[in-house]
């Protein structure tokens, strides 16, 4: 079973173990209450009142916006049964207490102590039900692919055997050494690029699901051209952590049975975070197409008369994980401005027409840019997407702009706020410092600060 369908399973489990819990509560309240007995002369009127049904109706959908926000179905293939337990428990707190301050506050009770007492009796209802479905699912995805989920690595290494103390690290660490690379800085192939690209064809048809770089640190170009084989695969990419790593950054490690590989090519997102991140999208977008249609249809007529051509601009950029997808655009540009390649735009292109350089001082051409966050294609705040053409410019100086696909592509950025538009591959290399470091920083407060300083531009006309 694929990723999508065990969330689906996931979610639907939830709701169902919710409608369970929720049903039992109202057992347990109606024997409980007397005031309630007192007004439903037989238990099926209760269970067939309009708030209980308004009730069942919407308060499972309610939880699971929690549980979504909680970021449960964001890693639903490898779970760490305490976070579950944790998780579980928090949002059913949440949950039960505002459905107790909205629905069961007003309640008539014979003592004020019996407040807390329902409150109880409500979070012991919803957790159990939803914490065992939850525990019973992830026991049998663990139980059924225990073997096939043990990670594969392929080990690449500076000499002809896997050192022994990195072979020791890798099986505590359940995982399961699938070959060893030998690559050598001295080659002189290495060095000419030619064992490069046999490299990656060779990674990428082991089949590998994760490669563990265990390269000597007297070398540092080595490992810089070997990661940027990597990065593009789109596989987790291990290194074992040395002091000064362990002095100097926080190495995350969750599974005690475990020794600390860490992972290099995914970002250090928690799954709350992604989860709120795209809430946050979504409504920020959403508002954002309701104020900004006015503006663009105003903008679209303008561009109709006074340039010819199309009003809206399509074109493909590299998104999260690399997949290309198409970005939304007004047209700012003459057609046709690219006829002898591509290019990127500078200070006074002449290719840039009266009404899209009046757009790009305040950035209104990237107003559609809201259908792509809506559709998942981009973030309100994450690195500016690129072309496949100068990414691949940008790889040849910099292999590790590969991290820039960790996150979805944004709206607007760090480096766009810091550094502005990048009109040479040497702009893009000092504007990618700023976006690497907003992902490792990457949280919902410095998010607000950079719309904050985004706004705050377009306002004061300081685009390009």
């Amino acid at each position: 079973m694929n990723e999508r369908k065990m969330r689906l399973v996931y979610i639907f489990a939830d709701y169902i173990s919710t409608l369970v819990g929720v049903m039992v509560f109202t057992f347990v309240r109606f024997m409980l209450v007397s005031d309630i007995r007192a007004c439903y002369a037989e238990m099926s009127a209760f269970f067939g009142s309009y708030g209980l049904k308004l009730t069942m109706s919407l308060f499972p959908l309610f939880m699971l916006g929690l549980y979504y926000l909680s970021g449960f179905y964001v890693n639903v293939t490898n779970k760490s049964r305490v976070k579950e337990f944790l998780s579980t428990g928090m949002s059913v707190a949440i949950g039960a207490f505002i459905f107790f301050m909205v629905v069961l506050l007003n309640d008539v009770l014979p003592r004020r102590v019996m407040n807390y007492e329902i409150l109880l009796v409500f979070f012991v209802c919803l957790f159990v039900p939803v914490y065992i479905t939850r525990l019973v699912l992830t026991s049998l995805w663990i139980s059924r692919w225990r073997g096939s989920k043990l990670e594969n690595v392929v080990v690449i290494s500076g000499s002809d055997t896997c050192p022994a103390n990195i072979a020791d690290i890798i099986e505590r660490s359940n995982k399961c050494i699938r070959s060893v690379i030998s690559v050598d800085g001295q080659n002189s192939d290495l060095q000419a690029g030619l064992s490069v690209r046999r490299l990656v064809t060779e990674l990428r048809d082991t089949g590998a699901t994760a490669f563990v770089v265990a390269l000597p640190s007297d070398d540092p170009g080595l490992s810089l051209r070997v990661l940027g084989c990597l990065y593009p695969l789109d596989r987790a990419i291990y290194v074992s952590p040395d002091d000064y790593m362990l002095l100097v950054s926080k190495v995350p490690y969750d599974n005690l049975l475990s020794e600390p590989l860490v992972d290099i090519s995914r970002s250090s997102l928690s799954d709350s975070i992604v989860s709120m991140k795209r809430a946050s999208d979504v409504a920020g977008a959403l508002v954002g197409l309701l104020l900004a249609a006015p503006v663009i249809g105003v903008l679209a007529l303008a561009i109709k008369f006074k340039s010819p051509g199309p009003v809206f601009y399509s074109q493909e950029r590299i998104g999260y994980h690399r997949k290309p997808f198409k970005i939304y655009k007004l047209r700012t540009m003459t057609v046709n401005a690219e006829s002898s390649g591509p290019a990127l735009s500078s200070d006074n292109d002449p290719r840039v027409t009266n009404v899209g350089r009046f757009m790009r001082k305040y950035r209104l051409d990237e107003l559609p840019n809201l259908w792509n966050v809506l559709r998942g294609d981009m973030s309100l705040v994450g690195p500016r997407p690129e072309r496949e053409y100068f990414l691949g410019q940008l790889r040849l100086r910099a292999p590790h702009c590969a991290l820039l696909h960790q996150v979805r592509p944004g709206l607007t950025s760090l480096g766009m706020v810091k550094f502005g538009y990048a009109s040479t591959v040497d702009d893009m290399l000092a504007r990618m410092k700023y976006d690497l470091l907003y992902i490792q920083n990457i949280s919902v407060s410095l998010d607000l600060k950079v719309i904050f300083y985004t706004v705050r531009t377009i306002f004061r006309g300081e685009g390009k």
